[in-house]
This record gives C-alpha cells, structure tokens and sequence, in this order.
C-alpha cells in the first residue's frame, strides 16, 4: 500500500471518529431528532464548515482531494478540533505544508555575526533568517523572551510563534501591537519571495493555525522595522521597558537580521541585570 493511500485512509478514519464524537447541541443547525447513528450527519458538518456535502464526503471516503488551507480551517472548527488534532489534520491532508523541516535546512550566519551577537550582552538579541526563523540568540534573550529552542507548535519561527506561543502573548503588553507590526514587516521583508515554496506553506499554516494571523496578513499592510518601546511582563520580575531595534547585515550575512532590546532606564537595567546573573547559562544556536 502506497503512503498516499495509507494517509488518505487515516484521514478518512480520523474525519469519521471526530464527527461521530460531536452531539446535535455542538452544532447550532444540526436537527435534535432520533439518529440511527452517533455524531452529526456528514451534511450538518459540512454545512458547519460551510463546504459542499459532497466534497466532504470525498474526504471521508479517502478520495484525492487537495483543500485548501482556509477549508482546513473551517472543516477544524466545524469539528471543534483541539490545536494539535488540528495539526494532525493538515499533516493528513496536505503534507506538502509542512514547513518546520524544510526551515531547518536553512544555514547559519558567519561567525563574525555570532560573536557580534554575543557581544551585545547585557542586551537581549537573537539573529533571525529571512523566514523569521530564530537560528541563534544570546543569553540575555533567553532570559527575556524564554526558550528559543525548536518545539513542535513553532519550531523556532518569531512570526509563528508572535500568534500560536500563550507564553509570548502575556510577554508582549501590548501585543495585538506588536503581532500586527510584526506581520506588516514580516510581508515586506518578503515581498521577493512569493514563489518560495517554503515561505508559501509558512504562510499558509499561520493562516490556517491562527484567524488572528490571517486576519493581519489579509490586510496587506506593510511596514519597515521600526526602533521602539516595547514592555515586556516577565514572570520573575514583572514588567519592563526595552527599546527594539533590528539591524540589517550586508554582503555574506545579508539574509539575516539581528534584534536587539536595550533597557530604557536604570531601574529595568539593574532589574534585568539580577536575572541574567540568576540564570544558568544555555546554548546559543539549536543544537550548540
């Protein structure tokens, strides 16, 4: 059996176990009648999700049928499908989204870079790639910001992370601000990349993943990266405020950009300073 096959038969079972585990009152359409079955009607799904009744059926049939990222979504929030069911579900039905591993293949920057990002201790700064993934970060970002190591939800990418990370949504005060800027950058740092398969399949999932990225990504705003304030809410020692500026290298480290956050005052820096000197040191790069 083909792995197509095998996966189209898994998707067929998954849909049909999901629907079968929903109740008439799930669904405000759904009629509250005797039912020779448990769970919805394919129908009352599909009308939920707002697909074709046929279409829907191919899909539980395990038939060939490419849908899009935004039928994914509805079809997920038809099914009251938990985050990671939802993961689940676009790995079934469309495996060429999977962005996380082709990232990964991305390179590092030179070493000069690096040892300029260490350099900037005290100051929090990471290096990202022209995708926005985090490739390397010193340790003073580790304490601010948490953990940049790859982990399954966002595998280490600023954007993905900016809207799918609860942890990054309290750390940001202002962060229907910064989320909305960020994606606003985030177009215009690339605007040449439209045919780039692994930046189509990253938009593609924050779009299916979260209706907050889609709702910013929909409007087509652009923005250079601004120097700025922002407030940080620490868990340790509460809010402070940073300057945010990021820096653009040339020649062989062009494809990369280097943040950094400054304290604003003395008091955010000495407080900043007491949990840099608490904290044990990390690796710096994934795997280092």
């Amino acid at each position: 059996m083909s792995d197509d096959l095998t996966r189209h038969d898994e998707l067929a079972r998954f849909l049909r176990d999901r629907r079968d585990r929903l109740q008439c009152s799930d669904v405000a359409g759904a009629s509250k009648g005797r039912r020779r079955a448990p769970g919805l009607r394919r129908e009352e799904v599909a009308a939920e999700a707002g697909i074709s009744t046929t279409w829907y059926t191919w899909l539980e049939q395990g038939r060939e049928v490419n849908a899009s990222p935004q039928v994914l979504r509805s079809l997920a929030r038809a099914l009251r499908l938990s985050r990671s069911e939802q993961a689940y579900l676009f790995q079934l039905a469309r495996p060429d989204l999977d962005w996380q591993n082709r990232l990964g293949e991305q390179g590092l920057p030179t070493a000069p870079l690096l040892n300029l990002l260490e350099g900037l201790a005290p100051h929090p700064a990471y290096i990202i790639n022209r995708y926005w993934q985090i490739v390397a970060w010193n340790k003073p970002a580790t304490v601010l910001l948490g953990s940049f190591e790859a982990d399954g939800d966002w595998s280490g990418s600023l954007i993905s992370r900016l809207f799918l990370d609860p942890d990054w949504r309290q750390r940001f005060v202002d962060w229907p601000l910064v989320s909305g800027s960020a994606v606003a950058q985030f177009r215009l740092a690339t605007v040449t990349m439209t045919r780039d398969p692994v930046l189509a399949a990253l938009v593609s999932s924050l779009e299916a993943a979260s209706e907050e990225f889609a709702a910013c990504w929909s409007n087509r705003e652009i923005a250079e990266p601004p120097i700025w304030r922002k407030s940080i809410r620490h868990p340790v020692a509460g809010e402070m405020d940073f300057d945010f500026a990021t820096l653009q290298p040339n020649g062989r480290d062009g494809d990369f950009s280097l943040s950094v956050y400054t304290p604003v005052d003395r008091i955010t820096a000495e407080k900043f300073k007491g949990l840099v000197e608490a904290t044990p040191d990390s690796p710096t790069v994934p795997g280092g």
